[in-house]
Parts: C-alpha cells; sequence; structure tokens
C-alpha cells in the first residue's frame, strides 16, 4: 500500500506520518502559470524557500513532493506568444526547488513538459475526468505513468481495464462529492481558473454551494457519493490497486495525519464524517453568513437556515455493511439510478444521522430560494 497525501506545508505533517506507508506528498503554490486546482483563498501561503525547505524535509523522511499544474482550463492563456517558454520556465523552477514529478490534466502540457524533461514522473489528475481504458490510454501513450480516479472510484469494470492496460491507478479515497455530479465541470473550470495569475477574486466557488443544497434536499445522496472507507481499500487491492490518494490541501495538520491514518491502518471507528472533505456542507455556511449582510441578505439568510441541520451531521462507520463496497461492485451504476437501485439509501438508513436523529426524520426544507441570485456576491473576495 502506498498513501498519496496532500501538503499543507506544515514540516510536522511530514515528521507525524513517519511511520505510516506515506511515498508522496502533493501540492503547490496558491498561484501559478498553470493555476493549480484549488482557489488561491483556500489554500496556506508559501513563498520559494517555505517550499523547498518542505520538499527537503519530505526528501530527508524518503518521501517525493508531486507538484500540481492540474488545472483543466488555461482561459485561452496557452495560444499567446511566449505561454509555452514562460510554462517551461516555471517547470523548471519547480525541478530546481526539488519536485519528484508533475499532477498533470492536460495534454498539452504534458506535451510540453515531456519536451525539456522526458523521463520525470507524471500524474493524470482527477482534472482530467478519466471514464474509459481508451481515454486513459492517450495519456499513457503521451507518457503519463499514474490515473488517479475520483468520480469513476466504483467503478470496477473500469478499474480492473486500467490496470490490464498497465496503467498504475491511484484513488482518491476522501472525497464527499455526489455520484455523476453535474456542478462538477463547472467546479473544475473555476477551481482552475482562479488560481491562475491576475484573476479576479473570488470567495467561494459557487458549484459547491449548487452540489451542497443537493445533500441539502436529501442527505441520503452522501453515502452513493464518491468517498471510500478505510475497511474497503482491500476491495482495490483485490483487483490490483495499491495507490491512495488523501486529499486536503487547505486542511490542518491534525486532520491531515488522522485521515492518513485511518486510511493506512484500514479502519476507523468512529464517525466517519472526521476524514471526509464534506466541503459542500462545511463550505456554504460561512460563505453565507457572509452574504447575509449583503444585498441579497435574505436569500442568504434562508439558504444558511437550510445547511444549519447539517452542521450536525454523523456517518457511524461501524454500521455499515461489511460488504458495503463489494455489492456497489456488483452494480452498474454508471447506468442506473441511486433511486431505482435503492441500496445506498438503505444503508443511509442505518448510518446516516443529521442533529442525533436517523436520516429517515429528516425533513427537506421547503421554498428555497434561488441560489443563482447570490451567484454575483460571491465573486468578491472576503474583507
Amino acid at each position: 500500500m502506498e498513501i498519496v497525501l496532500a501538503s499543507n506545508f506544515d514540516d510536522r505533517l511530514v515528521e507525524e506520518t513517519a511511520d505510516l506507508p506515506v511515498s508522496t506528498f502533493f501540492g503547490g503554490f496558491p498561484v501559478q502559470l498553470t493555476g493549480g486546482g484549488r482557489p488561491p483563498q483556500i489554500l496556506p501561503p508559501v513563498d520559494r524557500e517555505r517550499f523547498r525547505a518542505h520538499l527537503e524535509v519530505v526528501h530527508r523522511h524518503s518521501r517525493q513532493f508531486f507538484a500540481t499544474l492540474n488545472s483543466n482550463d488555461l482561459g485561452l492563456k496557452e495560444y499567446g506568444s511566449g505561454y509555452i517558454g514562460r510554462l517551461l520556465r516555471e517547470v523548471g523552477e519547480l525541478v530546481d526547488l526539488g519536485v519528484d514529478g508533475f499532477v498533470v490534466a492536460l495534454p498539452a502540457l504534458i506535451e510540453a513538459i515531456r519536451t525539456e524533461w522526458p523521463d520525470v514522473p507524471i500524474t493524470v489528475s482527477t482534472f482530467a475526468r478519466i471514464r474509459t481504458v481508451t481515454q486513459a490510454e492517450y495519456f499513457l501513450k503521451l507518457g503519463a505513468r499514474t490515473i488517479i480516479l475520483e468520480e469513476a472510484n466504483r467503478d470496477f469494470r473500469l478499474i480492473r481495464g486500467l490496470v490490464r492496460l498497465g496503467a498504475e491507478v491511484e484513488i482518491l479515497v476522501n472525497q464527499s462529492c455526489l455520484p455523476s455530479c453535474p456542478y462538477r465541470g463547472h467546479h473544475l473550470n473555476t477551481s482552475s481558473l482562479a488560481s491562475q495569475p491576475g484573476a479576479p477574486p473570488l470567495s467561494f466557488e459557487y458549484p459547491i454551494l449548487e452540489c451542497g443544497l443537493e445533500y441539502v434536499r436529501d442527505p441520503a445522496k452522501l453515502i452513493s457519493g464518491i468517498f471510500v472507507r478505510p475497511e474497503d481499500l482491500e476491495v482495490f487491492e483485490e483487483v490490483g490497486v495499491h495507490r491512495f490518494k488523501v486529499s486536503g490541501r487547505n486542511r490542518s495538520t491534525e486532520w491531515l495525519v488522522r485521515s492518513a491514518r485511518a486510511y493506512a491502518q484500514k479502519t476507523y471507528p468512529g464517525n466517519l464524517v472526521d476524514i471526509l472533505s464534506l466541503v459542500q456542507v462545511k463550505g456554504p455556511a460561512a460563505a453565507l453568513k457572509r452574504l447575509g449582510e449583503g444585498p441579497h441578505g435574505e436569500e442568504a439568510r434562508a439558504l444558511a437556515r437550510a445547511f444549519a441541520p447539517l452542521s450536525e451531521l454523523t456517518i457511524d462507520n461501524q454500521a455499515f455493511p461489511p460488504d458495503f463496497l463489494r455489492h456497489i461492485a456488483t452494480v452498474d451504476c454508471e447506468h442506473t439510478t441511486c433511486e431505482v437501485c435503492g441500496y445506498c439509501r438503505g444503508v443511509a438508513q442505518k448510518v446516516l444521522r443529521v442533529g442525533g436523529r436517523p436520516v429517515g426524520e429528516y425533513a427537506s426544507p421547503t421554498d428555497l430560494p434561488d441560489a443563482i441570485r447570490v451567484l454575483p456576491q460571491l465573486g468578491a473576495a472576503p474583507k
């Protein structure tokens, strides 16, 4: 087993996970030419000196560090004169700082990197949204080595196909996104563009609010989402996957250590919420509180009240059926609906509580205001 762990650039994170099978850390500057997959306002500030010093600690513990150049949208800047030259200089600076490899989503960036560094390891980001073996094959032929799956991390037909293809498969385990999320494309583009130089200020990503409202309307959808329990890693290992990614570049060291330890030990006896991202539930609260004082304060306050019950969300990890993921592996989730299947909804009744009460007793809010009315206010960075 290998754990690939998000870095918040705290050296203590490396030291406190030294006894775990962490092979690789990943991260990047909050703002960079290509962007880096997360809006800068949620990431810890890091300058070149801190970056270099952190990588020295990583290497001292015999770990690798991969830099995130994983935007899926360059805002058409790639067509500008001199862009590729500036990109290669930035990549060269990262190599000089000690970076061991790169996480990339766009084939054009892989091609560019390969012109100067033909042997540097490249991992295909979740932002590439790999959903078929054929799609992955193009990336491998370009020189990528590893494919990260997020949205399709419960698609075992795909996973087995990738392993047969010869790809090193990496599974992102602790995200809490909706199954087949319709807001995903907008979210990735927003994050990609927000982390590039000269981007307009952004206080919160609107697609996360949309996603969170789906859980407000129906919290049981959480269980049919894309998270992986620590206890279920063996299902992946049985089909040839041994590399697991724990995300959370914006999280505290204590949170990252707890999550990494849970997955390394393949067990977590407590509330699964403790180790999952749940940004769709937690993120909107602060943003809506701030917006409650603005021009559309009434709508924002109503949305905030709708999110409030989910602040007391618990997922009893010990109450899951022991064959939870094995059952899902036999279901063709890509070609049916959760309503037709009903398996995850049944599990939700056993494991999920809102405000201390079973999810079956949760009353979905009625007459929610249209969230689109608060969108313009999310473009202003908080003071």
